[in-house]
């Protein structure tokens, strides 16, 4: 209050002879609304000239334009909060399984963002399609901070063209699209981006072990890569598979 007096901002109603500062009760609600437009980061030169000129038809627009900015701050804060969430569960999901095995599990409905049908055409590598589902990611209402992982059609559609998704998707807590819940294999595979090794093979004989059929799409989904393992070839792939 001394610093806002010093500017001529906010004045004492009246100064005892002892130099003492006294305050009128209703100058709390002054001191109040000051406080508020200074920490939503408004210059005091322009506090100063609401305070000198105030009126209802000023703060209402002065409060307007502070509230479509809190809103706006509000949803950016919101979303960079889902990103770690989910980058968080993700990374917790491929510590917390145990990446020797295939199983069986129940898995919980998990929200995705598919991109369009992935064109390959002259694409030859992995990259090729990829670099042009993040051309268009905006266009999809993609966030490139989220997970993102390659949706294949069916089992047999992974099978013969391994490493080429038939769509790649972002896992978004707020996704549109769904992995459905329900009974999956799950299996891990540890290498680099389209680089399946012998993942294929080793669902296979699980599922015709176990008298599983496949029914829908296989899922893969890169649990840890460059934000968290060094190595390429130790980026962690779990992929899954609705199974009757």
């Amino acid at each position: 209050m001394r610093y806002y007096d010093d500017l001529g901002l906010f004045s004492p109603a009246k100064r005892g002879e002892n130099g003492y500062r006294y305050y009128s009760p209703q100058q709390i609600i002054t001191i109040n609304s000051i406080n508020l437009l200074n920490e939503l980061d408004m210059p005091i030169r322009e506090i100063s000239e609401i305070q000198q000129n105030r009126t209802p038809e000023l703060l209402f627009d002065v409060l307007s334009d502070k509230e479509e900015a809190l809103k706006a701050e509000l949803f950016k804060l919101g979303r960079s909060c889902n990103v770690v969430s989910t980058l968080k569960r993700m990374i917790q999901i491929g510590l917390s399984l145990d990446e020797s095995i295939i199983e069986t599990r129940y898995f919980e409905e998990l929200p995705i963002v598919k991109g369009p049908p992935t064109e390959w055409g002259d694409a030859k590598y992995f990259y090729d399609a990829f670099l042009a589902f993040c051309a268009v990611s905006k266009q999809y209402r993609i966030d490139l901070r989220l997970p993102v992982g390659g949706m294949f059609d069916s089992f047999d559609t992974l099978a013969e063209r391994p490493g080429r998704p038939t769509h790649f998707f972002s896992v978004d807590p707020n996704g549109h699209d769904k992995r459905p819940a329900g009974k999956y294999v799950s299996a891990f595979h540890r290498g680099y981006y389209g680089v399946n090794g012998d993942l294929i093979e080793r669902k296979k004989e699980y599922m015709d072990r176990n008298g599983l059929t496949p029914i829908g799409p296989v899922y893969h989904i890169y649990l840890h890569d460059e934000l968290s393992v060094d190595d390429p070839d130790n980026y962690l792939l779990h992929s899954t598979v609705a199974v009757a």
